[in-house]
């Protein structure tokens, strides 16, 4: 596709178009988040002593899991007079594709009844973000980075509920989708060769 890998993105891996310069785009097409698993997982129902380590997610958990990450995008892109967002293609409008892959689910949030109340890890992801002029749609840049959410407190070992798993997820969507509103601010606002 014609990217060239960076060093010192603001994410763990990036890639680019030579020579890009987005300062003629003023409006972005948010496409809806896509979710991979890692491999295929299980039930999310507790089977005690089993080791397998990733649960599937119920249709309202992940459809909670995308909203929650297009909501982080959105805020992040569109505070302090930033992006306009638009639902259709033009000569200005730069396409921001998201996806979430290699997901693995380690606590299964349906039955935490069941779980330990502390953990190491809920589990981890992958982000990956594309950057593509929205009517040729020729990719100008991606970005890359996996984490785990989790936000380890004490001996590292995070509480485990609902509450406590969507607040750890929803903080990690929020921290990728100001790390994209940089990563866009600074290569508009670069000086041009």
């Amino acid at each position: 596709d014609g990217l060239h890998r960076v060093d010192n993105s603001v994410m763990d891996m990036a890639w680019v178009k030579p020579d890009l310069n987005l300062q003629s785009y003023t409006k972005l097409m948010i496409e809806e988040v896509t979710v991979a698993y890692q491999k295929e997982p299980r039930a999310t129902q507790h089977t005690p002593g089993a080791s397998e380590d990733n649960f599937a997610l119920s249709a309202t958990e992940m459809a909670n899991l995308k909203s929650w990450f297009n909501e982080a995008v959105v805020t992040a892109l569109t505070k302090d007079d930033g992006w306009q967002i638009v639902e259709a293609r033009g000569p200005d409008v730069l396409r921001v594709s998201a996806h979430l892959i290699d997901l693995v689910v380690r606590t299964p949030a349906q039955d935490m009844s069941f779980q330990r109340t502390v953990t190491r890890s809920y589990g981890e992801v992958t982000v990956v973000l594309e950057l593509q002029d929205s009517e040729s749609l020729e990719f100008l840049a991606r970005v890359a980075e996996r984490r785990d959410p989790t936000s380890a407190t004490n001996n590292n070992l995070a509480r485990v509920s609902p509450s406590a798993v969507r607040a750890d997820v929803q903080a990690l969507f929020r921290y990728w989708a100001n790390q994209l509103r940089q990563g866009l601010d600074e290569i508009r606002e670069a000086p041009l060769p």
